[in-house]
């Protein structure tokens, strides 16, 4: 039982924390289909020429499915991944 994700990307968004702890997103790219390689080489490269990394983070907009509900229905959310997972999958496009 629990929460999955179907792990396909509907968008990426990358963004930051200021001292106080307020989010600021940096780049963020939502679709209703699944991203092309286009789309996340244009999100690699937003990444590859930020001048300070310190702090940056990464979501990606993926589809989840549910135990809990009884309905079985999927939904869309934001799901956290690290530095290594998007350069993982971005990088080698």
């Amino acid at each position: 039982m629990g929460i999955y994700t179907s792990g396909k990307i509907f968008g990426v968004k990358i963004y930051t924390f200021d001292d106080d702890d307020i989010s600021y997103t940096l780049f963020e790219r939502k679709y209703d289909v699944i991203m092309n390689n286009e789309q996340m080489k244009e999100a690699f490269l937003f990444y590859t020429e930020l001048h300070d990394k310190n702090n940056v983070r990464f979501k990606i907009y993926t589809e989840f499915s549910s135990t809990y509900d009884k309905d079985n229905e999927n939904y869309m959310d934001w799901h956290p991944i690290s530095l290594s997972y998007f350069e993982n999958i971005y990088s080698n496009l």
